[in-house]
């Protein structure tokens, strides 16, 4: 039956010659719309194309190839139906070169193709991601360095404004960071120019004409707006019956200075707006008492006021803190400092670029610049397109791209410059879901897709949109619940798009009757703890005692909600339903079902690791963190540190501690009471007394010896002289060796001889360790294709990896995970989707550190900073700086938005929101604000304060029935009028306290104490049930009674059964007994072959007697020098080893040839009737092959027979011996190899047919044949 597609769907496969703008939401089948719409095109009737002639851009490798199979299959599909068909044929041979990549993966393809275009050497290679960390930080230090030596005033002035501590690393930073943004833009140059545009006005018209002073009226009146709304409903409230009506004097006083400051914002008046804001006015609330007054109104109305105050005094500290005309006073102390900055980026920019070109490196920014460089040329506001530009826009009939809303401006650029404009056609073809635009810190441009989202018709156009918005994953009840909460939070002003209708989830997947209505309800869980709410590790708030009393707070926090969690999957495993993916039938609910999906790993994931592991649930962490932390990882490296440089005292503490030299903490202790001055590594040489070792070079095999021995000693000191003198003498030789070694080769050497890649493996998860340590390797081996090189390097390499965050993730064992529950990052699951979905960490702060940095990046505003006076050790606040701020905040909130959508979209069945929240009942106080609030789209200045999820789907749930027994707990009541309180949609609200976990773990505890005094304590001899028992004892004494077949095996070769018949070692080894010396020509000359002659053993001449014998050609063996003139063809022809054709007596071969065998071998040869290396197999009785064997079981026999040839109708069989054996002891060749030649007899007359009339060995070194 064939896929049923929707309308929309179908426009979307169907719709030609136009621009097509897809917004297609979570769910909804997007790729395999998209996999059809490229199919349609192929397989069209009228106006077929070739799969070379689309241009197909994806976000991801992963999703590239993954696309590339779904049209490879639906091609072979198509090709099953119709054979024949020759577009069809032609497109299976095309496939491999079409161009379904990456942008990046496209700018490479444009690249190698027109590199003599911008005159690039195209053997670049792309450059490692640790490597261009390395480079970059280098160019920085010299660029610096540089300047420092001009010793001009302003960059010294640059430098005491923003150098922060004693460091100017923040210089570095800030260099690079303006870099990457100016790269986000299609000419890095020319925006680099543009930021300096504002600070270049001199008078105050020019400042109000500012793009920031347009946008300080805009948030000042929507600051005032949310204000005056606060107002409003304190004296809603105030007007009701029991309300505090006192207090409406004040409130309207508050009203009147609000409408006068928007009348103010109207007129843009600056200066009348910053007196009245940087010292506001506000009435006394009335001290009278009333009677009739309900008291817990009373305290709303002050909490609205305390609000509504609260904006008004922070528009004035942020923004009117000053006379206009001081604010062009701060701007003149900016502009030098700025222009010396983007005069730094400039120089970097040009000097960065010129070292990847000496090293002939890109990096993926070079890659999209290089490539915008072939297609076109700006000449002031005009763009020229290039000639290879035209040949793509004519060689495309469309371009499509995948994840459109997370593309940057320069990828807007390519896909124009290459869509059909060439012949007047619109054919670009844009697929994506703002929503899920989630890549901001790649410095994605949703707004790009927004643009065309609002201006594309929704009716038949030349740019049309089309709404994909059937979720084709989830239940109607996790779809319903999305819609609830994003039509409240989500909205064009924070989040880029109204969450609308047109925006909303529309369920389309199909599901069997008879789920759990209590299941498949929203859950919240609200982890209860006193103190404030969770910050994040890094919070920029955090500082000194006080970080560390967060950062315990954060931990508990994460403890407690981790083990509500595991609470919560033990009551859903196996008791719980869920639909089969495969059977489309109900079953219960496995661990493997289930996934809890953190904002970031970092400091939470191995949290909640340990306590699920601790509840005995499986679980795996899927994020990429925690590489660098693993304990092997950090080990291995901190030797290569101290191989390095060994007078490093952390990293040598580390690896005297570990199990590569086994110190105990008493041990170090007493190393450093003897020796207490100094480096540790002088203690180390000074105890272990170095400079004997090094005269006597011990031998680490014989430190192990006495190491061991030391165990068996009372004297700890001698015990520890043994460790440290095998210590210091390994690292010297590897030291040494360091020095010629690659490093891959290097930590393999030291894993090998420390032991510590077998003691990994003997860890607990030593699969997983040893995986980790093999990873290390790989990338050791990377990094040795960059241009570095040396140790010193790569140490450097991996501290630059772990200073910039870059961290590999542990690595992901195939398979595991299927049977566990998953711990993953949101960004790492979007695209999947899972039965059951717990978004934990909702407590967590957003972390917004970045938002009080000293200078502060803007894509389209620029750069904003504050004028630092260092002589007057004043920072005066900068108008720009804070508009900046204030976008920064509500891009960073909606991308906020945008990930809890993309975390809750992913769950098929069952949703769960999860996290801790302090002081519960403030919060549920603040909430009843809004229960009486008919506005769905909750207020942009609620919006803008969130400072974790909960600030976003609390307010959401405040006026729907969920909440009602949580508020009445608190004594708070719901308005069962509100329109949203009997929303379809369907949550279940739990609060759970830490004491209700505290006391459950004790129970568990305290059964678990109780059956392991059970188990300890039982009476093994006491009797409950003879049957039973006796059937226990009956099995566990069963003996299994073909015991004596364990050692038969199912198959063996003609060697091993040779092997097991020798009866010394010296049988063993086959080798030629040379009774006569022989002037023969060698290969290599006689001096090199007599110092090689030693070296060669009985099995290689076996073997390379036998190589000869099977290649030799009889045609051209008339003569010894014919002979050795085929040694040499195979060596150069590398069918044989230099090694082996040197071991051959070439005057053995040609006594073969001249034999009577040799000669009939020859003529059968001539006829092509001599067959060589002929391999069989053949069943045999075991009692038959060895007298040990005693059973009549058949074990089959294989081997290779040397050669036979046909001769009148009949086979003469040959195998060719090597072994030694004396002049006259031929019976002992006949008695060894008798059994072996009638096996290969047998075999031989069942494959042929044919009877063997003869039987020879040929002995090389009796030189004859022997009959048997």
């Amino acid at each position: 039956m064939g896929v049923q597609w929707t309308k929309e769907q179908q426009e979307v496969i169907r719709l030609r010659d136009r621009n097509i703008l897809v917004s297609a939401a979570a769910g909804s089948g997007k790729t395999a719309v998209l996999v059809e719409r490229i199919l349609s095109k192929i397989t069209d009737k009228e106006h077929p194309v070739d799969i070379d002639r689309l241009l197909i851009m994806t976000f991801t490798r992963a999703a590239a190839g993954e696309m590339k199979e779904r049209i490879s299959a639906a091609i072979e599909k198509a090709l099953c139906e119709d054979p024949d068909n020759e577009h069809l044929q032609r497109q299976t041979t095309l496939l491999h070169t079409a161009q379904i990549t990456t942008i990046d993966g496209f700018c490479a393809y444009i690249i190698r193709n027109y590199f003599h275009l911008i005159g690039l050497d195209p053997g670049y290679r792309t450059a490692d991601e640790g490597e261009l960390k390395l480079l970059r930080g280098d160019v920085v230090k010299a660029l610096l360095e540089e300047y420092y030596a001009k010793k001009d005033e302003k960059f010294q002035k640059f430098v005491e404004c923003f150098a922060t501590g004693k460091s100017d690393e923040n210089l570095g930073n800030l260099i690079q960071k303006l870099y990457e943004m100016a790269m986000s833009n299609p000419f890095p140059q020319e925006w680099l120019s543009g930021c300096m545009d504002d600070y270049r006005i001199d008078s105050l018209e020019e400042l109000r004409e500012t793009e920031w002073m347009r946008m300080l009226w805009d948030a000042v009146k929507d600051e005032l707006q949310e204000a005056k709304l606060l107002v409003q409903e304190a004296r809603r409230i105030c007007s009701e019956p029991d309300g505090p009506y006192l207090y409406d004097e004040a409130l309207s006083s508050d009203l009147l200075l609000i409408r006068s400051l928007q009348e103010l914002a109207e007129k843009r008046d600056y200066n009348t707006t910053a007196e009245i804001l940087m010292k506001p006015s506000f009435a006394r609330l009335s001290t009278k008492k009333a009677a009739d007054v309900d008291e817990q109104k009373k305290q709303r109305v002050k909490d609205l006021r305390d609000e509504e105050k609260g904006i008004l005094k922070e528009l004035g500290q942020r923004y009117f803190q000053s006379a206009e005309k001081e604010l062009l006073e701060v701007i003149r102390y900016i502009r030098g400092p700025i222009e010396m900055l983007v005069e730094l980026t400039a120089r970097f920019k040009k000097q960065f670029g010129e070292a990847k070109r000496e090293k002939n490196i890109l990096d993926f920014t070079d890659m999209e610049h290089f490539a915008l460089q072939i297609l076109m040329t700006k000449e002031g506001e005009e763009i020229h397109m290039s000639q290879a530009a035209r040949e793509l826009s004519a060689k495309y009939d469309e371009v499509l791209v995948d994840e459109y809303q997370d593309s940057n401006l320069v990828q807007e650029l390519l896909t124009t410059a290459v869509s059909g404009w060439i012949n007047q056609k619109k054919n670009i073809f844009m697929v994506g879901d703002v929503k899920q635009s989630i890549y901001r810190f790649r410095l994605a441009r949703p707004e790009l897709f927004m643009e065309k989202y609002k201006s594309y018709s929704t009716e038949e156009a030349q740019e049309q949109r089309i709404d994909l918005h059937k979720n084709f994953r989830s239940r109607e009840q996790v779809l319903e619940s999305v819609n609830f909460i994003f039509r409240q939070i989500m909205g064009e002003d924070l989040g880029g798009i109204t969450y609308d209708k047109d925006a909303a989830l529309y369920p389309g997947a199909s599901f069997p009757e008879g789920e759990s209505e209590e299941f498949v309800k929203t859950e919240v869980l609200l982890v209860e703890r006193d103190g404030e709410e969770l910050s994040d590790v890094h919070d920029y708030e955090d500082a000194g005692a006080s970080g560390n009393r967060r950062e315990m707070e954060n931990q508990t926090g994460q403890e407690l909600e981790a083990l509500a969690i595991a609470q919560r999957i033990k009551e859903i495993v196996g008791k719980e339903q869920i639909v089969d993916k495969e059977k489309k039938e109900y079953r219960s609910v496995e661990y493997g079902d289930i996934v809890i999906l953190l904002r970031t790993a970092y400091g939470w994931a191995e949290t909640f690791r340990e306590v699920l592991a601790s509840q005995g649930i499986p679980v795996y962490c899927t994020s990429r963190t925690g590489y660098f932390s693993a304990t092997e990882i950090v080990t291995v490296l901190n030797y290569l540190k101290v191989c390095d440089n060994p007078l490093q005292d952390i990293p040598l503490m580390g690896v005297l501690r570990s199990p590569i030299v086994g110190c105990t903490s008493q041990e170090l202790a007493e190393l450093r009471i003897q020796y207490p001055d100094g480096l540790l590594y002088e203690s180390v040489s000074a105890y272990a007394g170095e400079n004997e070792i090094l005269e006597k070079e011990l031998d680490p095999d014989k430190v192990k010896s006495e190491l061991l021995n030391s165990n068996l000693r009372t004297d700890e000191k001698n015990s520890l002289n043994i460790k440290l003198r095998g210590f210091l003498s390994l690292l010297e030789k590897v030291r040494n060796m360091a020095a010629y070694t690659p490093v891959h080769q290097l930590i393999l050497e030291v894993l090998e001889r420390t032991g510590y890649g077998n003691h990994a493996k003997a860890m607990p998860d030593g699969a997983q360790r040893s995986a980790n340590l093999n990873m290390l390797v790989e990338k050791a081996m990377e990094y040795e294709k960059t241009s570095y090189r040396g140790l010193f390097n790569f140490v450097r390499y991996i501290q630059k990896l772990q200073q910039y965050q870059v961290d590999y993730g542990e690595v992901n064992l195939s398979g595991a995970g299927e049977s566990a529950v998953q711990i993953m990052t949101i960004h790492k699951s979007k695209g999947l989707e899972f039965p059951v979905v717990f978004a934990a960490g909702m407590g967590k702060r957003f972390n917004f550190r970045d938002m009080n940095a000293s200078i502060l990046i803007h894509p389209d505003l620029g750069i904003g900073a504050d004028a630092i006076l260092p002589e007057k050790r004043i920072i005066a606040s900068s108008l720009c700086k804070q508009i900046i701020r204030r976008e920064l905040l509500k891009e960073s909130l909606g991308e906020e938005l945008r990930v809890l959508y993309v975390a809750l979209t992913r769950a098929k069945e069952k949703l769960i929101l999860c996290g801790t929240v302090g002081d519960l009942e403030q919060k549920l106080t603040s909430l009843s604000v809004l229960r009486d609030s008919k506005e769905e789209l909750l207020s942009l200045g609620l919006r803008m304060r969130g400072k974790t999820y909960w600030d976003y789907v609390l307010p959401s749930l405040a006026r729907h029935r969920c909440m009602s027994s949580l508020f009445h707990e608190y004594g708070i009541f719901m308005n069962r009028m509100n329109p949203l309180y009997g929303d379809p949609s369907e949550f279940v609200v739990t609060k759970i306290t830490a004491q209700d976990l505290t006391e459950n773990e004790i129970v568990e505890q305290a059964e678990r104490e109780m059956k392991k005094e059970t188990l300890e304590n039982w009476n093994p001899g006491r009797v409950f049930d003879s049957e039973i028992r006796e059937e226990i004892e009956r099995r566990f004494s069963f003996i299994y009674p073909y015991q004596y077949l364990e050692d038969l095996p199912v198959k063996v070769s003609v060697s091993e059964l040779k092997k097991r018949s020798y009866h010394s070692e010296q049988d063993l080894e086959e080798t030629v007994d040379y009774e006569t010396e022989e002037e023969i020509q060698p290969i290599v000359p006689r001096f090199i072959e007599e110092k090689k002659e030693k070296g060669y053993t009985g099995a290689l001449r076996g073997t390379a007697y036998h190589r000869v014998m099977e290649c030799l050609d009889y045609g051209h063996a008339g003569s010894q020098e014919e002979i050795r003139s085929q040694l040499r063809e195979w060596v150069d022809n590398k069918k044989m080893e230099r090694k082996e054709a040197e071991s051959v007596r070439v005057r053995d071969i040609w006594n073969f040839v001249e034999s009577s065998l040799g000669q009939r071998m020859k003529a059968a040869s001539e006829k092509k009737l001599l067959f060589r290396e002929q391999p069989f197999v053949i069943a045999r009785k075991a009692s038959e092959l060895e007298p040990e064997w005693q059973c009549e079981e058949d074990v089959l026999v294989q081997g290779i027979i040397d050669a036979y040839f046909i001769e009148a109708e009949e086979i003469v069989l040959v195998d060719y011996k090597t072994d030694f054996v004396r002049r006259g002891e031929e019976q002992k060749l006949i008695d060894r190899y008798r059994v072996q030649l009638e096996d290969y007899a047998q075999a031989l007359e069942r494959m042929t047919g044919r009877k063997v009339k003869e039987r020879y060995i040929y002995s090389f070194t009796l030189g004859k044949e022997i009959l048997l």
